[in-house]
């Protein structure tokens, strides 16, 4: 007689309070930056070493993963990498949708350089960035292009957004946690730069909605970083290899954490 067939393990439940996961985000994004600034301070301020400014923001990105974490535990029944959305999915569905959710966000953001003329043009389109020294481009780039998607996921997709579906379902948890990271980087952009990162954020929301996972929305958030880092640095040629280097090393990093697959009922 055949063995019944073995029952699939219960993925962990995260029962989020959605109150409490924005307070949690929130607050994890002063505490971090609130350090990051006081050590450029303490270190000269602009003045200072780059390589300071660049350990600085390291440091604020492991501040508020920690926050992130230690705030998790409450309301789940297992914290893994898999609550936090670290799962392994279908290459195929996961490429799909993150084109989908780039052409969007270009198309929007093509709109929105047309409505605000000469207000983007003087802005320059971003912060430019002027630095000579290798072990502080490294630094910068590490921060910016893998080690801010991987903590900006988790804490924004993996939890805030997790946690307010529980709140009207994914739509409005998607418009709202892209307000809240459009907001969270208001001290780096300038205001009408803000809606286009709001609009990212739902994208990115959504890209983790229809695939289950993280690893599309990292990798999709990668990119795009690399790309404005490359940007900002005068970059020609390289921009491509550090596109590349930065996607495949963020989900390097994170791959061997994503042992569970995502749901397949998402993905449908």
């Amino acid at each position: 007689m055949a063995a019944p067939p073995a029952r699939p393990r219960r993925r962990p439940e995260a029962r989020w309070s959605p109150g409490f996961a924005t307070f949690v985000v929130t607050a994890g994004l002063v505490v971090g930056q609130g350090v990051a600034l006081a050590v450029t301070l303490a270190a000269g301020g602009e003045d200072g070493p780059d390589w300071v400014i660049a350990a600085s923001l390291l440091l604020a990105d492991a501040i508020v993963l920690a926050i992130i974490v230690a705030a998790a535990n409450r309301g789940a029944d297992r914290l893994g990498p898999s609550t936090l959305g670290l799962r392994r999915t279908d290459f195929g569905p996961a490429l799909g949708w993150a084109l989908v959710g780039w052409v969007a966000l270009m198309a929007v953001a093509g709109a929105w350089a047309l409505i605000v003329g000469q207000g983007a043009e003087e802005s320059g389109g971003g912060p430019r960035l002027d630095v000579d020294d290798p072990v502080v481009t490294v630094l910068f780039v590490l921060t910016v292009c893998v080690t801010a998607p991987v903590v900006e996921e988790i804490a924004f997709r993996g939890y805030l957004f997790a946690a307010l579906t529980r709140w009207r379902g994914p739509w409005p948890a998607a418009m709202l946690s892209g307000v809240l990271f459009g907001a969270a980087h208001a001290a780096v952009y300038p205001p009408e730069l803000l809606p286009p990162l709001a609009v990212f954020g739902v994208v990115l929301a959504m890209v983790y909605w229809f695939t289950g996972s993280l690893l599309p929305c990292i990798a999709l958030h990668a990119l795009n970083n690399a790309l404005v880092t490359g940007i900002a640095f005068g970059w020609d040629w390289e921009v491509p290899l550090l596109i590349l280097a930065s996607v495949g090393l963020a989900l390097g990093l994170l791959w061997p954490f994503s042992r569970e697959r995502a749901p397949q009922a998402q993905q449908a």
